[in-house]
């Protein structure tokens, strides 16, 4: 999963290369690289979003509020939009049946990042369960080597 500051960027680069594309003359078709990096980094921008309240890295370091990461992913959101309007209008400038290729973009994006945060929530729930079965084996081998230290102080074994 990617940071949030790592998303942002891969985001742009990512509207960048489907602008370039654009103004080139290509086809969606041919750059499919293009959107599913748009697409992969937006989820993650969204997994990151619905962890509101939990704080980044520089907030568990308290080297961050919770005010200067609201207001970092709200002027995030703003560029995201500006982005996501000025590669609408290029589309229905410069390419043929502009409007169907941006909804045909869409689509594509919206399955793309339904499957990438659907990937994203298993690695998640994945990394808790192997969080949960250390601790288990953690607490299991604690209680062991107690046992085995009271045995040896009373003579058990």
């Amino acid at each position: 999963m990617l940071d949030p500051f790592t998303a942002f960027a891969a985001v742009k680069s990512g509207i960048s290369l489907i602008e370039q594309g654009i103004k080139s003359g290509k086809q969606l078709h041919d750059m499919a690289s293009a959107v599913s990096k748009w697409a992969n980094a937006e989820s993650s921008l969204d997994i990151h979003a619905s962890n509101k309240g939990k704080g980044g890295v520089l907030s568990k370091l308290g080297l961050s509020s919770i005010e200067e990461d609201a207001l970092a992913a709200h002027l995030r959101k703003r560029e995201l939009n500006q982005k996501r309007k000025e590669l609408r209008e290029l589309f229905l400038l410069y390419c043929d049946n502009g409007l169907a290729e941006w909804e045909s973009l869409q689509a594509e994006i919206a399955r793309l990042r339904a499957k990438k945060k659907e990937q994203l929530r298993i690695q998640i729930k994945e990394r808790k369960q192997i969080r949960q079965a250390i601790g288990v084996t953690m607490l299991v081998i604690l209680i062991f080597v107690v046992s085995l230290m009271y045995g040896k102080i009373f003579k058990w074994f």
